[in-house]
């Protein structure tokens, strides 16, 4: 195996505990399946694997403190439950590639869609939150002309009021259309927002 594919192993080490705990209990035979040679995993297995955790975890640490910055209100609105998912999600996802970051922070907004659509922990403008924040990070691409969402909640008013951090969000029900779009290709990114009419309240 060459150095690149050992490269490639040990970030996988460093990504997946269970991987990570099965290869310090058994580093020939783990080391067989990842196509290791007894060498090789006699070699790797040489490293600490307190300190490998260590690693692992400041590397996990970082990708949190990545993705925060682009999930902002999201994991304003549901606090410590970010960084419990964003744990478990990050033992099935590594990222790779020149922007890495954004895609770590996609893929962990769909996961994250998921789980709360699931759990049903939350209210449902919250699951507008994330699937706005996750629809203007894909609007960031420059190899994408058009993102259009649709939402249940009256959106630019629930972002406008989290971005204040308002003590009570403006979730109010009205089905929202939010579009991101280039003119031009690599040009520069537009928004607008397309509102169904407020229904007259009830006296």
């Amino acid at each position: 195996m060459g150095l690149v594919e050992i490269q490639r192993t040990l970030a996988r080490l460093y990504t997946d505990t269970t991987l990570r705990e099965r290869f310090f209990g058994d580093p020939v035979g783990v080391g067989r399946e990842l196509g290791l040679s007894a060498a090789e995993a006699r070699e790797l297995s040489q490293l600490s694997a307190r300190g490998v955790d260590s690693f692992a975890e400041s590397l996990r640490a970082k990708r949190l403190l990545e993705v925060t910055k682009l999930l902002p209100m999201t994991n304003r609105m549901i606090g410590g439950e970010f960084a419990a998912h964003f744990k478990n999600y990050a033992e099935t996802y590594s990222p790779a590639g020149v922007k890495k970051h954004l895609g770590d922070a996609l893929a962990f907004a769909s996961y994250l869609e998921k789980k709360i659509r699931h759990e049903r922990e939350h209210p449902s403008w919250v699951l507008d939150l994330l699937r706005y924040e996750k629809a203007r990070l894909k609007a960031a691409d420059p190899a994408r002309r058009v993102v259009a969402r649709v939402f249940r909640h009256d959106i630019s008013r629930l972002v406008r009021s989290v971005a204040r951090r308002e003590e009570t969000p403006a979730a109010h029900p009205r089905l929202t259309v939010a579009v991101w779009w280039r003119p031009q290709r690599r040009g520069t990114v537009r928004y607008a927002v397309l509102a169904a009419p407020e229904l007259p309240r009830k006296k």
